[in-house]
């Protein structure tokens, strides 16, 4: 009885011992197996090695627990480890990405520096000391999560910055005028502080300051451009008007100077200034065109009026004056003061034409009165006919200021009569 119960306590230690041995060696061959890879496996080889000693004690249930606490660490340490490993390759091939788009790539550098010292210092897990491959993935993970940030930033600042040299290329290559005469050179190299600051900006790290001054930029480019155009055009309309306004016989020089103040100043990168001048030039042409042809078409008007005046006697100082000081202003291109001149010999015509229209008025009134009174028998009647006649030949012949001054004693003529007492009929006779 007492051999069949040894040989059964014998037999079930030879089973532990041969689950023990079958346990250590699945855990020898998966970390042999494991050790191919860089992975550090020395703590599942400790947990392999304190796993012999309880098997060679003849403690298989406790080798058997140390051979599967191997192969949990060594399945653990190996999949962190290609995690790690993973990070560490895409956080390279970020900072090579960023390389070839010229970005800084120190923090990046550092970051895999320090990623290797976290898994070298090693962490106490279940009392064992394995290599930090978990936070050391984390730093490469935070690491490659901000350059993927900042790169897709860089790169939109990248292109900001492109579109911006675009049109400060643009600007710089926009010509005007006669062959090529304006160029928006000047304009474009003002603002090529602003693509260096841009470039700058990038290069220190700044993405979004950068994106926002090169967005700037190609704004203020693309709008100086614009004005360019306008400017340019609204010269070159301008020119041509002066050119017919020249072939009319108006004197331009004036607006050719200006002009070319203008054109000067598109040339020294001033195009905001040069826009407003032009616009102002445009209009002036416009005005001394249209001030020329009403000064000299009134003039030409106000001589042949004169002419007829001074045929019916009419002779005027003011208005020889007025004349005289329009010709010499429209010699000297000064085309509004010469207009005011010929309004004032209008003027001196006006008063002219209104009291030849009250003399004769008050000639005829006074006719009117001779008639009504002639049936009296006055005895002064011929001789206010006679006056009254004379002061009409007079009139006719142009001769105002004597006519007015025959027309007054006719009228104080006829007053004396109309306030004399009649003779009374009757018994005067007796």
């Amino acid at each position: 009885m007492y051999e069949e119960k040894g040989t059964g306590i014998g037999f079930l230690k030879a089973t532990k011992a041969r689950h023990a041995e079958e346990a250590i060696g699945h855990s020898e061959g998966l970390v042999t197996v494991l050790r191919l890879t860089q992975a550090d496996l020395n703590p599942a080889e400790e947990a392999l090695t304190i796993a012999r000693q309880f098997f060679d004690a003849h403690q298989y249930a406790k080798a058997v627990q140390a051979a599967r606490r191997a192969e949990t660490i060594a399945i653990a340490l190996d999949e962190r480890f290609n995690g790690y490993q993973k990070a560490v390759k895409t956080l390279q091939s970020r900072i090579d990405s960023m390389k070839r788009l010229g970005l800084a790539t120190e923090p990046g550098q550092a970051v895999l520096g320090r990623a290797e010292e976290k898994v070298l210092s090693g962490i106490w897990e279940n009392g064992a000391f394995v290599p930090n491959y978990l936070e050391a993935r984390a730093l490469l993970d935070h690491a490659e999560q901000e350059g993927r940030d900042f790169q897709e930033k860089a790169e939109i600042a990248s292109n900001r910055i492109f579109m911006a040299e675009l049109a400060l290329e643009a600007l710089a290559n926009a010509t005007g005028g006669t062959n090529g005469s304006v160029s928006g050179r000047e304009a474009a190299s003002a603002l090529e502080d602003s693509l260096h600051n841009a470039t700058r900006e990038l290069a220190l790290g700044n993405a979004e300051g950068a994106a926002e001054i090169a967005k700037d930029l190609e704004t203020k480019a693309r709008r100086i451009r614009t004005l360019f155009r306008d400017a340019t055009k609204t010269l070159d309309e301008t020119d041509t008007n002066l050119a017919d306004l020249r072939a009319e016989g108006v004197l331009t020089q004036t607006l050719e100077n200006q002009m070319k103040i203008a054109q000067d100043m598109i040339n020294r990168g001033l195009i905001e200034p040069a826009v407003a001048i032009a616009a102002r030039l445009q209009g002036d042409a416009k005005t001394i065109g249209e001030l020329y042809r009403k000064a000299t078409t009134t003039l030409g008007d106000a001589q042949i009026l004169y002419a007829r005046l001074q045929r019916e006697g009419f002779h005027s100082y003011e208005a020889d004056a007025a004349l005289r000081d329009a010709r010499r202003a429209i010699r000297e291109g000064s085309y509004a003061p010469a207009v005011e001149h010929l309004e004032r010999a209008h003027r001196a015509f006006a008063r002219r034409t209104n009291a030849r229209t009250d003399l004769a008025k008050a000639i005829e009134d006074t006719r009117t009165r001779v008639r009504l009174l002639r049936s009296r028998g006055l005895a002064f009647m011929p001789d206010i006919q006679e006056v009254l006649g004379r002061a009409e030949r007079e009139f006719h012949g142009g001769n105002y200021s004597g006519s007015s001054e025959d027309l007054r004693i006719a009228t104080v003529l006829l007053d004396e009569v109309t306030r004399a007492p009649h003779p009374k009929k009757g018994n005067g006779g007796l």
